[in-house]
């Protein structure tokens, strides 16, 4: 992936529509003070371009904001293996800043644009305010249990359940932002961010979208995702929408 200049733009907190959205904890009016006060800029930048890269020190935290991006690791083979995908609302980062230098790499889907948090302030305020500590703990399990049910659906499901798998999920995951209607979304992704998010070639992932269409199941055409009946194919594949509580957004 490459670096490429980003233009930087300002989009003031309280001014946020993605907060307003009822997925997300309200803050209080002193987190969002604090949160504003932390916030260096607000970065646009074009499809492909690294925003983190692993094993470099990252002392910012990002959200996104509008766009997708991909979490992923790049194998000595030139492999990508796409981790998960990043939705508005969304941190980036998060564990390079308490942790240190992180482990895997960022980059931009589409046209996608992030706010940029100082790192230093943002552990502050975590040791400051154990309310919303506690409620971006509770974010990032319920990611860490999203992540394990995926890892057991690259490891036992075969492609065309994988495929159909990561469709719903991903529909869910929007549904819960207000971005679909009853059976549609966008959906930017090209044939091969899909087979490296299920851990398949391109040839074996363009038959499993083949053989969901042919079932009546998914249709992926024309940058959006269409989902006839989400129930069906979840029941056809396993998927299963975990709990969720409102979502702390950074």
């Amino acid at each position: 992936m490459r670096r490429a200049d980003a233009r930087v733009t300002n989009v003031r907190c309280i001014d946020c529509a993605l907060r307003r959205k009822r997925l997300f904890r309200p803050l209080s009016g002193d987190e969002l003070t604090a949160i504003q006060a932390m916030k260096q800029q607000h970065l646009t930048v074009s499809a492909g371009t690294d925003v983190v890269r692993s094993g470099e020190p990252v002392r910012i935290c990002y959200t996104l904001f509008d766009g997708w991006a991909a979490r992923y690791h790049q194998l000595k083979s030139g492999a990508r293996q796409i981790l998960d995908v990043v939705l508005p609302g969304d941190a980036i980062a998060l564990d390079s800043v308490l942790l240190g230098a992180g482990t895997h790499s960022v980059h931009a889907l589409t046209l996608a644009s992030f706010c940029a948090l100082d790192g230093k302030q943002l552990v502050a305020l975590l040791e400051n305010e154990p309310a919303f500590a506690a409620d971006v703990l509770r974010t990032q399990l319920e990611n860490e249990r999203r992540a394990d049910a995926r890892l057991t659906m690259v490891g036992r499901l075969n492609a065309e359940e994988r495929v159909g798998y990561f469709l719903v999920e991903t529909f869910e995951r929007l549904r819960r932002r207000g971005l679909t209607d009853a059976t549609q979304c966008a959906f930017p992704l090209r044939r091969a961010d899909i087979a490296d998010a299920v851990g398949l070639s391109k040839v074996h992932a363009m038959r499993a979208l083949r053989a969901l269409h042919a079932h009546g199941l998914a249709d992926v055409s024309k940058g959006s995702l269409t989902i006839t009946d989400p129930a069906q194919l979840a029941a056809h594949v396993g998927f299963v929408p975990l709990p969720t509580t409102r979502r702390a957004i950074l």
